[in-house]
């Protein structure tokens, strides 16, 4: 199994934006980015100055988990960051799926993976120039693709 940088594992909570907003959904925060935007709420997951913080677990461990948080019941699990796309989570999504789990996952459009596909809900957020970042739309049109077996993809 995979090893995954994670910064936190929380919830059960409700979704609170965008497609899935009302769904009761476990959070799996990443740890690492390749963005740096300039108003970034999720700064302990995305700076390497809290690298210290990040757990190093396996995908069992997160899976595990998750099942705990959610008291075995199936819900979503949300995927976020940080930057989730930087990591290999078809492990997960695959432990979950054989549970009735859903999978979301949110990323700004910069690496696209074949997991994607796998996702049950993929949200694509580029960030505008605001961000202090420069949306790499060649990168943006892999991560459609990549979705486009994916139960929903959102562009918001």
């Amino acid at each position: 199994m995979s090893q995954l940088r994670i910064a936190e594992v929380f919830g059960p909570t409700i979704q609170g934006e965008g497609a899935l907003i009302g769904e009761p959904t476990v959070f799996v925060r990443t740890g690492g980015c390749d963005y740096r935007c300039a108003w970034c709420d999720s700064m302990h997951a995305v700076d390497p100055a809290f690298r210290h913080d990040w757990a190093i677990m396996s995908t069992d461990a997160v899976w595990q988990e998750v099942q705990r948080l959610s008291d075995n019941t199936p819900l979503t699990v949300s995927l976020s960051g940080g930057n989730p796309a930087i990591q290999d989570f078809a492990p997960l999504i695959h432990l979950g799926h054989a549970a009735g789990y859903r999978f979301a996952c949110e990323t700004q459009g910069s690496i696209a993976k074949p997991w994607f596909g796998q996702l049950d809900c993929l949200v694509l957020s580029p960030k505008p120039p605001s961000s202090g970042e420069t949306v790499d739309w060649a990168a943006f049109d892999r991560c459609v693709a990549a979705g486009e077996t994916a139960v929903q993809t959102v562009m918001k």
